[in-house]
């Protein structure tokens, strides 16, 4: 059984658009006729096509995804109607039911038809990879192979909804600062440009030696006056150069291993990249997931390529006999704190309980990092552009009451 999107017309003109699942295009065409529509166009939402990589007819997607935060509402809709006592079945058919998003809508319905066709949820997931990561499949794969597909579904809800809300927090607490400066760049440049060159024009007239922080104004207003549009070109440059290169293997590396050598930050990058591994990894070693295949997994949620490598390094090590704990010790990329937490969880047999409760108390802690660092980013944005303004008030006022003294 197939999934079709089609556009039909009843008998009073009026257009229908939506999803139907059946055998083929003819048997979708009749089962429209059958509900009085006329059909004007029948698609399959996903096609089958060769690869060279697999000579058999697989299943490819069209490029259909979620909504970025579309998937952790998915997840826990799934698991509370799993909880519920629904089969997976019925509970795709409600999840279709309810779908307000066009995309969502050709996913599930497509799912819920190779579900009912004996796949396995996983399986059909695992057709749309733009929407279902392998983690959230290979998780769900294990559950349904373990019999705890409830328990999976409930932790990768939890996990993938703390993961939106922490990136929401410092998207939001971030917009602040973000416009302050960009607005107070917009002004400092604005009033360089063309208010203190017509101010500056009166005092090279008094013929006046000008304090050092007028001329120093004044050459930053010619400079921006004469060269402004140069430099924004040199900008745009850089910035367009970077976001090329940072496709680039080799620079994408090294500028990984600069960010994680930055004070404070680095620090930051790697707590939290390790927290998003931990956290993996528990929730894999949860659902009966091999711990070897579980380190190859959880290292794809792991952003920071250097970090990502010493997780290869931790598979390698564990597959050759070593202890989890030592192999993360000895890359030195983890906190000491994980370190120690999952020593702990292989010493107390609880790897898997332990491997998420050291995620839960780094996830913490960047959480507090992130706020204290905008709560301090904050002021100094608006010291910043009080600084500049004050600079560029005293340096038109100094000119003047020095201008005055002569005169009396």
């Amino acid at each position: 059984m197939e999934a079709y999107e089609y556009t039909a017309i009843d008998a009073v003109g009026k257009q229908h658009k939506g999803i139907i699942q059946a055998e083929n295009e003819k048997q979708a065409r009749q089962s429209l006729r059958g509900r009085a529509l006329t059909p004007v166009q029948v698609a399959q939402v996903i096609e089958r096509q060769q690869t060279s990589s697999d000579k058999s007819h697989n299943l490819r997607t069209q490029s259909v995804s979620l909504k970025k935060n579309e998937l952790p509402l998915l997840i826990r809709q799934l698991a509370t109607l799993v909880q519920a006592g629904l089969p997976i079945d019925d509970a795709l058919g409600t999840l279709i039911e309810q779908s307000e998003s066009k995309n969502s809508e050709r996913i599930l319905s497509t799912i819920h038809a190779k579900v009912m066709e004996g796949q396995s949820l996983a399986t059909a997931m695992r057709i749309f990879p733009k929407a279902f990561d392998e983690l959230v499949a290979t998780s769900i794969e294990a559950g349904e192979q373990s019999g705890q597909l409830e328990a999976v579904l409930l932790q990768l809800a939890d996990y993938l909804e703390s993961r939106d809300e922490m990136g929401k927090q410092s998207t939001t607490a971030l917009i602040y600062p973000i416009v302050l400066m960009f607005t107070a760049i917009l002004v400092v440049v604005g009033l360089m440009v063309y208010i203190v060159p017509k101010v500056i024009q009166v005092f090279e007239s008094s013929q006046v030696q000008l304090p050092m922080m007028t001329r120093v104004l004044i050459s930053v207003s010619g400079f921006l006056a004469d060269y402004g549009v140069y430099l924004l070109v040199v900008l745009l440059l850089l910035v367009f150069g970077f976001m090329v290169l940072k496709n680039y293997p080799p620079f994408k590396f090294g500028w990984h291993q600069f960010i994680l050598k930055v004070p404070g930050l680095g620090k930051l990058v790697r707590v939290s990249q390790a927290a998003r591994f931990t956290r993996t990894l528990g929730i894999l070693t949860q659902s009966a997931v091999p711990i070897v295949s579980a380190l190859s997994l959880a290292k794809q949620v792991v952003k920071n390529l250097v970090i990502s490598q010493a997780c290869d390094q931790v598979a390698t090590a564990v597959r050759e006999g070593s202890s989890l704990a030592q192999a993360m010790q000895q890359t030195g990329q983890f906190p000491p704190l994980s370190v120690k937490l999952v020593h702990s969880g292989e010493q107390s047999g609880q790897l898997s309980q332990m491997l998420v409760r050291a995620a839960v108390v780094q996830e913490k802690d960047v959480e507090n990092k992130i706020k204290t660092l905008i709560g301090a980013i904050q002021p100094l944005a608006i010291l910043f552009v009080g600084l500049m303004v004050l600079f560029i008030v005293l340096a038109m006022l100094l000119p003047i009451f020095q201008i005055n003294t002569i005169i009396q």
